[in-house]
C-alpha cells in the first residue's frame, strides 16, 4: 500500500473524524499502534494533532474509535448470515461461513487494514484488544449459542478455544491478501479473493468441528 490516505471507513462523524480514522487504521496497521505518533497521524490525515485530542481525548480514544468503527458492520453481516442458517441441523461448514463472510465483507470494502490491525492486537495482545474481545463475545452469543449444539458435551473452553484459532487464522488470512498468495508462490498468482476465502472457509469448518468422532 501507498503512503497516500486510506479509503475512508464509511462510520459516523464529522469529515475529520473519519479522514483521522481512515489515516490511523492503516498506519496502525502498518506499523504498530506504539510505533505511530499522533503527529504522523494528523499528517496524513491532513489534520492537527489538537483535533485528535478534540475528537477522541487521547490516542487510546483513537484507537477505540478505529477498531469500533467497523465492529458494527461485522455484527450485522455475521447476524445476516446466521438468519440463513436453519436452527435444527446446523453444520460446521455453515458456521464457517457465517464467521468467515462477515471479515471478507469488510475487505471487500476497502478494510483490509482494519483486518491486519485487529490481527496484530489479536497476536500481541496489544492495548486495544479488550474492544474486540468485547463486541466479539457480546454481539456473537447466538454464533456461540450454535456452536454449542453443533458439539454437545464439549466443554465451552475447548470451543472457546476454537472460536479464537478461527479468528487468528481469518484475521492472517483475509489481513493480507496479497501476503497469502505469496506465500504459496507462482502457482497462486492467479488465486482470486474469492477462491481463497472459500478455502478459508474449509479450514474454519475444520477448526470449528473438531477432531472426528471415533466412528468417522
Amino acid at each position: 500500500m501507498g503512503t497516500e490516505a486510506a479509503r475512508i471507513p464509511s462510520s459516523r462523524g464529522t469529515a475529520t473524524e473519519q479522514r483521522l480514522i481512515a489515516a490511523a487504521e492503516r498506519l496502525f496497521a502498518e506499523h504498530g499502534v506504539g510505533a505511530m505518533s499522533l503527529r504522523t497521524v494528523m499528517q496524513a490525515a491532513r489534520t492537527n494533532v489538537a483535533a485528535i485530542h478534540y475528537h477522541f481525548g487521547s490516542k487510546e480514544g483513537l484507537l477505540d474509535a478505529v477498531l469500533r468503527s467497523r465492529l458494527g458492520q461485522v455484527a450485522v453481516e455475521r447476524t445476516a448470515v446466521l438468519g440463513e442458517v436453519p436452527e435444527n441441523g446446523v453444520t460446521a461448514r455453515e458456521l464457517a461461513r457465517a464467521f468467515v463472510q462477515p471479515v471478507a465483507a469488510v475487505l471487500e470494502s476497502g478494510g483490509e487494514c482494519w483486518i491486519r490491525l485487529v490481527g496484530r492486537l489479536l497476536a500481541t495482545g496489544g492495548d486495544g484488544l479488550d474492544a474486540v474481545a468485547e463486541s466479539f463475545f457480546e454481539r456473537n452469543a447466538a454464533f456461540v449459542d450454535l456452536l454449542d449444539r453443533l458439539s454437545p458435551g464439549v466443554p465451552r473452553r475447548t470451543l472457546d478455544f476454537r472460536l479464537s484459532q478461527a479468528m487468528t487464522v481469518t484475521l492472517n488470512v483475509l489481513g493480507d491478501v496479497g501476503r497469502t498468495r505469496r506465500l504459496h508462490g507462482p502457482d497462486a498468482a492467479d488465486w482470486t479473493t474469492g477462491e481463497i476465502v472459500e478455502d478459508l472457509v474449509d479450514v474454519v469448518t475444520s477448526v470449528l468441528a473438531g477432531p472426528p468422532g471415533p466412528d468417522a
